[in-house]
């Protein structure tokens, strides 16, 4: 019922949102999946990326029957196309994954860096991640020291570690133990774990002062940003 209630609640604001204010008043609520999908439909049809994106989300999960990823993606190509952030990442999964769309590590990459660009953390992580690899594109660990602080600026742990080791190698960016062990208590608070050893072998080659310097600078760094996984 929950989840229901969100699809008829954005459903209805869509479609609303199409029509004059005279008209929207008489717009009744859906009553059921199908009549929320019809909604979404109708929208999209009409050039709305927000019921694009939406409706390629509910044919992809296959709220109404059996998912249709092919169905899904075209619908997010459309929304992409529009500039929406969330679908020019979904976009991107497709196409890494070969979902619906031919493989295409390529186009995923260009994907993720629109959506990159748009503010997505999730996409400044998964091309930071395609580019220290060189997959889809030439390896680019610079780039990749790039997106992963973008994405670990947006809260996401999983770029500070990612980042983290890029300080400590030194790739992509000047080697430096402060930021590593910086970067490294970023993630810690983020919720990650299982890199003690890392910490340690870090934290050997620094002198204290460097490592409550470290410290400093991530406790600098979560107080401006929210955090996240």
């Amino acid at each position: 019922m929950i989840r229901f209630a969100v699809v008829v609640g954005l459903c209805g604001g869509l479609f609303a949102g199409l029509l004059t204010a005279a008209a929207a008043a008489q717009v009744p609520a859906p009553e059921n999946y199908g009549q929320a999908m019809d909604w979404y439909g109708r929208a999209a049809e009409a050039g709305n990326a927000r019921a694009q994106f939406y409706l390629g989300v509910m044919m992809e999960t296959g709220v109404r029957g059996a998912p249709d990823v092919s169905a899904a993606a075209g619908w997010y190509e459309k929304a992409a196309r529009q500039g929406h952030v969330d679908a020019q990442f979904k976009l991107g999964l497709l196409y890494y994954e070969g979902r619906g769309v031919t493989r295409d590590r390529a186009a995923a990459a260009g994907w993720y860096a629109k959506a990159a660009e748009g503010g997505s953390a999730e996409a400044q992580y998964n091309l930071a991640l395609m580019a220290e690899r060189g997959v889809g594109m030439a390896r680019d660990s610079a780039r990749a020291a790039r997106f992963f602080e973008k994405a670990a600026d947006g809260g996401l742990a999983r770029a500070a570690l990612g980042l983290s080791a890029l300080y400590a190698k030194g790739e992509g960016v000047e080697r430096d133990p402060v930021r590593a062990l910086m970067w490294l208590e970023v993630a810690a608070a983020g919720g990650l774990g299982g890199f003690e050893g890392f910490r340690e072998g870090l934290a050997a080659g620094m002198q204290a002062a460097d490592i409550e310097k470290a410290k400093a600078m991530a406790r600098r760094h979560l107080g401006g940003t929210a955090g996240g996984g």
